[in-house]
């Protein structure tokens, strides 16, 4: 097979995801390689030029808040009753979890504090405190 040493359109993406797949039939321990064996050394280059082939043409949007927060209640099989004594009330819940209200930095933290959900990050750190909070 001949080496693959781009990715510049969806034929050569097909052929490089081809070639992973490959790879790992034949070598099944391969993730766990060391650097230097050439089959290690290739996968991990054409998984670079996947990537970053799939950065530009297939973006991942970030998460949103509300996202995270869904993501991570179903992670933990817990309901949006389970955010009400960190929020102040189910209506704040649901209205957050449905997009009409932002999380504020306020928010953020006490959902932390609460259920260890870090949406801190996700939210916009200019958004000053409101007494809603």
């Amino acid at each position: 097979m001949a080496r693959i040493e781009a990715v510049t359109n969806e034929d050569e993406l097909d052929v490089a995801k081809a070639r992973i797949e490959e790879l790992f039939r034949r070598c099944p321990n391969l993730p766990n390689g060391e650097p230097g064996d050439p089959e290690y050394d290739e996968l991990n280059a054409i998984a670079d030029l996947v990537i970053a082939y799939e950065d530009i043409h297939y973006p991942i949007p970030d998460p949103t808040p509300a996202g995270a927060i869904e993501f991570w209640l179903d992670h933990w099989n817990l309901t949006p009753d389970a955010l009400a004594p960190c929020l102040g009330n189910r209506e704040v819940v649901d209205k957050v979890l449905a997009g009409q209200r932002e999380v504020t930095p306020g928010m953020a933290q006490a959902i932390y504090e609460c259920l260890n959900i870090d949406v801190r990050d996700l939210v916009d750190k200019a958004a000053t405190p409101t007494a809603n909070d």
